[in-house]
């Protein structure tokens, strides 16, 4: 008798669970605006997150990369083609997508800085390219004022793996 009771809540119980249907959950994921995910990264690196921003560029060789700007174009997200996306069409580009994927931070250490910043300075001194060379002393200088401004000792660039997209608007 023991034997057939266990059979039979057994038998209930995979029964119910073939049967029933999934609980959906009534959480969306919440969506981040370009503009504040940097406010947002150091808590959801390597965590699944939904972002929404304009396309100002997409590769135009491969497709497999896509960037985004919120409405400050200062900052930049770049999007990796992963998942369910093969490679983003140049027809995207001025187009709003709500994008899911990983976020990935891509450090740049103190001293890498400080050799990129002498590489420059050697290639200006050998061909006379200063003036070429410029726009990237600014960004290791604004690199330099980020990495003292937020206390670290490194450089964080965010992307996002890309899983999936949606054009919105």
């Amino acid at each position: 008798m023991k034997n057939l009771t266990f059979i039979v809540a057994i038998s209930l119980a995979i029964f119910n669970s073939c049967t029933s249907t999934p609980k959906q959950s009534n959480q969306q994921q919440e969506i981040i605006l370009v503009d504040h995910l940097i406010e947002k990264a150091d808590d959801n690196i390597d965590s699944l997150i939904t972002i929404k921003g304009h396309v100002t560029h997409t590769c135009k060789h491969s497709g497999k990369r896509a960037f985004l700007v919120g409405d400050n174009e200062d900052f930049t997200v770049r999007v990796e083609a992963g998942g369910e996306i093969t490679g983003f069409d140049q027809n995207l580009i001025g187009s709003t997508l709500v994008v899911s994927g990983t976020l990935k931070e891509r450090r740049l250490t103190k001293e890498y800085i400080d050799q990129w910043e002498d590489e420059l300075k050697d290639k200006a001194e050998e061909d006379g390219s200063a003036e070429s060379c410029a726009t990237e002393m600014n960004n290791i200088k604004d690199m330099r004022t980020w990495m003292k401004n937020h206390n670290k000792d490194h450089y964080s660039i965010y992307y996002v793996e890309g899983m999936n997209y949606e054009v919105v608007e």
